[in-house]
This record gives structure tokens, sequence and C-alpha cells, in this order.
């Protein structure tokens, strides 16, 4: 498939993630398949190996989770394009061979399990790709360290054939294993990466995915170039190059008036800060999710977007008449927090296919604290429903505005890249999509979050 100009252009800043399980062919997959689109290739296990591979080097009680956090978050990793190939870097020194042996293996996944150590990693993975450009692969690289990921893919195979390709990774390099212990230590990883209560193994909503038991690596890398392909082609149609107009930024009447006297306003008295307004330069509309921390934050969130937007504000703010005309006449749709009325789903549905966009603040309740809560399941079924893309917004200061008016405290609005699904790929049970599209949803939120404390 040749690709237009635009359409390459958006293929080198693409992120292609690849999920799986161990032995489901995600690094030679994954390091092919950056080759043939001239991308870098990201292993983020061999990274979690690495740290398994410095504990055993230093000592350190994998159970240590203190111990071992601080260790991964002093490590300096860096993947290099080798004579052989593409090798991870530890501190300098090549450890590509060294982090394949079956002890590391046997310790990825319980020093994989610590926050510290996930976090670190994932900043780092983060860093990785902030240009994009890249290949990524690993177990949650899709669902959690880049959820906004232009092409996200999931890999599966049947144990016995995950057995034959582990047993040959490990001939190939000089290390001899019994197949039955293999598929012993791949069933235990999948047991500890499943059921790990942090990141876990899981198939991202709207993944394409591909079973591998039957297919050569020519074939599904085929497969997936195919799909990257396609959606460098869908994405860089929809791009809105510097110059032109995009049609849904367009709005009428008093609400683009009233949205940057409001803007200017907050700039002026409390400094308010705006980023990531480039993510929405697409001929789409979205659905933005946003974390919640007052009632101030839907006139904060709402001034800083480049287009119109209806909300959701739970319905006890309608009983006064005045304020409920007010916010009614600014695009206020009244909501019970614990359940969407069949009504008002209706609605929302209605205003997305027709081309709006909508705010919601889908942790249900203020967080005094600060402290991001479990996005709720709802989000992902209108996402899911609709097929409309989710822009993660995370917005800090709205709780302390005084503080921000003496500049004690920053007020800011940060927009993150879209999660993109395609409304007619098949995912898995219904339920269970919901939940992981809300938990990617969040797991950006809190990444904004993360990068706004830095």
């Amino acid at each position: 498939m040749t690709l237009t100009e635009r359409a390459a252009a958006a293929l080198s800043r693409f992120i292609v993630t690849i999920d799986g399980p161990a032995g489901s062919g995600k690094s030679t997959t994954a390091s092919i398949l950056a080759s043939r689109l001239g991308l870098a290739y990201l292993d983020t296990g061999a990274m979690y190996r690495a740290v398994a591979h410095a504990v055993i080097e230093r000592g350190i009680d994998p159970e240590d989770a203190a111990g071992v956090s601080d260790l991964a978050s002093g490590l300096e990793l860096e993947m290099r394009t080798t004579g052989e190939g593409t090798a991870l870097f530890l501190d300098g020194k090549n450890v590509e061979g060294e982090i394949r042996t079956p002890e590391v293996s046997r310790l990825v996944s319980p020093v994989s399990r610590h926050e510290g150590v996930r976090r670190a990693m994932v900043r780092l993975q983060r860093l990785s790709g902030a240009r994009g450009g890249i290949v990524a692969e690993g177990r949650d690289t899709g669902s959690v360290v880049f959820p906004y990921a232009e092409v996200k893919v999931f890999l599966v195979a049947d144990i016995e054939a995950r057995t034959r390709r582990r047993l040959r990774q490990l001939k190939g390099a000089g290390i001899e294993q019994d197949a039955a212990a293999i598929k012993a230590n791949i069933l235990e990883r999948d047991a500890m990466d499943s059921g790990r209560e942090l990141s876990p193994l899981l198939r991202p909503a709207g993944a394409f995915t591909v079973d591998t038991s039957g297919l050569t690596i020519e074939a599904q890398v085929a497969l997936i170039e195919a799909e990257v392909l396609r959606q460098a082609e869908r994405i860089s149609g929809i791009a809105v190059a510097r110059g032109e107009s995009n049609p849904f930024d367009r709005t009428t009447g008093y609400f683009p008036i009233s949205q940057r006297i409001v803007r200017a306003l907050f700039r002026a008295l409390f400094g308010l800060r705006i980023s990531g307004r480039e993510h929405l330069r697409y001929r789409e509309n979205y659905i933005f999710a946003s974390n919640h921390l007052s009632y101030g934050d839907p006139l904060v969130v709402g001034c800083a977007l480049d287009r119109e937007v209806w909300f959701l504000a739970k319905k006890e703010l309608f009983r006064n008449r005045l304020f409920a005309w007010l916010i009614r006449a600014y695009h206020a749709i009244p909501v019970d927090r614990e359940e969407i009325e069949r009504k008002t789903m209706k609605h929302l549905f209605d205003l997305l296919g027709a081309g709006r966009s909508i705010l919601m603040f889908p942790e249900g309740t203020r967080s005094r604290t600060g402290e991001l809560r479990d996005l709720k399941a709802g989000l992902g079924f209108i996402a899911s429903k609709s097929g409309m893309s989710i822009v993660p917004v995370y917005v800090t200061g709205t709780n302390r505005l005084f503080d921000c008016f003496l500049r004690r405290e920053e007020l800011s609005v940060r927009i993150g890249p879209p999660i993109r699904l395609e409304r007619d790929r098949p995912g898995g049970n219904g339920k269970e999509e919901y939940r992981i599209l809300a938990g990617m949803a969040q797991s950006e939120i809190r990444m904004l979050m993360d990068e706004s404390e830095v």
C-alpha cells in the first residue's frame, strides 16, 4: 500500500502498541514491524527484565517494594540499535543476553507488580514516546502507558504455540531448558500478570486483536502493518493543518463570545494556563473526560476548549429556577450521579450523532483531596456505543481559587490526546469493555496529573 504524503507524515509520528501474554510473539513482531515502518522499537518488557536483572545482581530482596522501587527509579535504560538488532542498555552496558535468562524470567512479574517500579518504568516509556514514531510492546502499553496510541494491537496464542516460541527463543540465545518448565513458567506469569491489582494484563478497548497460534511471523506482521497503514490514511484524512478551518470548532451566537470572555478573565485574575489544545486539531467531535475538584470545573474546562460543549451536571443544581435557566443556556444537562437515565442517555447520543462534543466528570462526585477516583464505566459505555473519541482532561486549582489569585497555586487545564475507537470493531464482553475503556481514560488523566507535578 502506497501512502499519501500526508499519511506518511502522520505515520512518522504514530505510536503503535503491541500487547499480549508471554510467548504470543510480541517482541519479534514489534521489532520487524518497526523496521518496516521506519519507526523506533520500544521493548517495555525488556525494561522490567532489566530491573529484575539489577535486583539479582545487587542482591535486593524482590519482595522489598521500597528497595526495588528505589533501584528502578535510579536505573539508566536505553534501547539502542546494534549490529545484531535492537538491544537494551542498562547503565551504558548491553544486557540484552543477560535479561533473557530463566532466572530473570521468574522474577519479572514479582518485581513489576511494585507500584514504584511501574511508575518509574512508565515515566521512562512515556518520555521515549513523547514525540511519537515508535512501536512499543509489552503487557500494558495500550491500556496504561499509551492509551491514546493511534493503533493498539493485542496478540493472543494458545499455550502450546507460546511454549514452542519461547523454547526457540531461548535456544537461539544459547540457553537450554525443558519445554515443560517453560510452559509452567508461562502459565505462572499469565496468572500473576492477569491477577495483579496494578496494571494487569488485559486487552485494551478497541484493540486490533490477532490470534497468532497458526500464523507465521511474516503473516502476523503483514496483518498489523496493513492495519497501521489504513489508520495512517484515516487519521491523516481528518487532521487539520495549520491555517485550515475545522468545522467542529465553529460556534455561533453567545457561546464563543462568552467562552473568550471567561477565558480572558481566568487568565487575568487567576493565571489560567492551558496546554494540549493542539490535540484537538481533527475533524471529529469528542467526549471530554475530566477530573472533578469543584463546581467551577465546567466553567474553567469549558472555556479552555476550542469548541462548544454540552456538559453533565447533577440534577440538584437545577432546583433554583434562575440558576437552572443560566446553566441550561450554557448547555448543562441534568443527570443523576448514580445512574444516567434513558432519556438523558438518548439526548447524549443525539448530540454526539449531530457532531457535538460533551464534557463529563466521570468520577461522579468532587474530590476534595484532589486524589483521582475510579472513573465510572458509563463513560466507556457512551464512548463504545457512539464510537466517539475520549479526550482526557486534567484540571487543577479550581478548588483553591484564592491561592491561584495570589499565584501560590496554579490554575491549569491540561488536555491529553484522543483515545480513539472504531464503532464497528468487535470488542470483548460489553461491561468489561466499558470498564477497561474508562480505566484507560483514568490512566491518561493520572499521567497528565503526574506530568503537571514534574
